[in-house]
């Protein structure tokens, strides 16, 4: 049985809906349809899926779309608004509940495919699908593994790739690089690139200026056939003070602590709960961003991951990021690494140093 056939079954099994419909265009880009069809994002602007209880999926594609198969399901090549309607009409023709993954239609394209299905009632079925994509499959978990192992080889070449006099952008071009050239010709989120004080800031963007003296924070992620890595890795540029080896060791210890605690049926909430309160003995630093979020076939994927607050719990299967991080008048460090979790605990996919490197 083909991916897309075995996950439509698996849906509809959690459902009370005869079909579903999953859309994506410029604005609105779900990546479920990457998740159902195996294909890359790229080819999934301006698409329709129809999946049916029983029946073979299938595709709606704009004609400005290169030609695309999907093992298991049928391909339609559409070039005006109106046919996407009509299809839609036919297929669904005596299904009285659609399922809708509704984060992904704006007020104005719930409307208009109100209008296209006239009495048919709309069900949100987006926590139906996040549920399946949070555990993730042996074939999701190897190529996760790949994209993991990809970063982390390029982790190891930055030192070489760093030259006196380099600007954070020209750093970032080169990280990236190598990222397209071992991995897929996309990434899953810019390079991050930050020295001296853009590093208290998470999001930084890389400017054109000479590398700084002091720490340097790298965030990066490799994409492996619809799979993603995400890794953050702090260097010194320059010989480290003692306050830096310090407080990086602190940051480090934080996330191997984190990573102890995740196992099967562990809280998400107390994960980060326990993990911040030791961060804040050791460094004086309370987290101000998610202690790591779920990763797949996208970046930020689901579960939502180690949040104040949460009640979702780890199961085995989900693949996280595990990012305790503190920022300060010294920059930033934050220590990143990937992880799958297991039946007694968790795996690591990545491994950061456990000490500061110097450039």
């Amino acid at each position: 049985m083909a991916w897309i056939e075995k996950r439509s079954r698996t849906l509809f099994d959690s459902l009370d809906v005869s079909a579903v419909v999953l859309r994506t265009s410029d604005s609105f880009s779900d990546s479920s349809l990457s998740y159902f069809t195996g294909l890359p994002k790229r080819f999934l602007s301006g698409n329709v899926l129809i999946l049916k209880r029983e029946k073979k999926p299938l595709l709606l594609k704009s004609v400005l779309e290169p030609n695309i198969s999907v093992p298991g399901a049928t391909v339609k090549r559409v070039d005006r608004k109106r046919q996407f309607e009509a299809i839609l009409r036919r297929e669904l023709k005596g299904v009285k509940k659609v399922g809708i993954n509704r984060p992904f239609h704006s007020t104005a394209s719930l409307a208009a495919l109100r209008k296209t299905l006239g009495k048919r009632k709309l069900v949100d079925v987006s926590k139906q699908v996040g549920k399946m994509r949070a555990v993730k499959s042996a074939s999701e978990i190897s190529k996760i593994a790949k994209a993991c192992k990809i970063a982390q080889n390029v982790s190891k070449k930055i030192p070489s790739l760093y030259r006196k006099g380099m600007t954070e952008e020209r750093l970032a071009l080169e990280i990236e690089m190598l990222l397209r050239e071992r991995g897929e010709n996309e990434l899953p989120f810019p390079v991050i690139v930050a020295s001296g004080a853009g590093a208290r800031f998470p999001h930084h963007v890389p400017l054109r200026k000479k590398i700084s003296k002091g720490l340097l924070l790298v965030d990066f992620g490799a994409f492996y056939k619809n799979c993603c890595s995400d890794i953050t890795r702090v260097f010194s540029v320059g010989k480290p003070k003692k306050g830096q080896r310090k407080l990086y060791k602190a940051v480090f210890d934080a996330k191997e602590f984190a990573q102890s605690l995740c196992r099967p049926k562990a809280s998400f909430a107390s994960v980060f709960a326990e993990t911040n309160s030791l961060l804040k003995k050791s460094t004086g630093f309370s987290l101000i961003h998610g202690l790591g979020h779920g990763l797949g076939t996208e970046v930020h994927d689901f579960p939502s991951g180690f949040l104040k607050g949460s009640k979702e719990r780890l199961e085995k299967g989900m693949v996280l990021t595990i990012e305790p991080g503190i920022y300060g008048s010294f920059g930033g460090i934050r220590v990143e690494d990937d992880v799958l979790v297991t039946k007694r605990g968790c795996k690591q996919l990545t491994r950061a140093p456990s000490k500061l490197l110097e450039l």
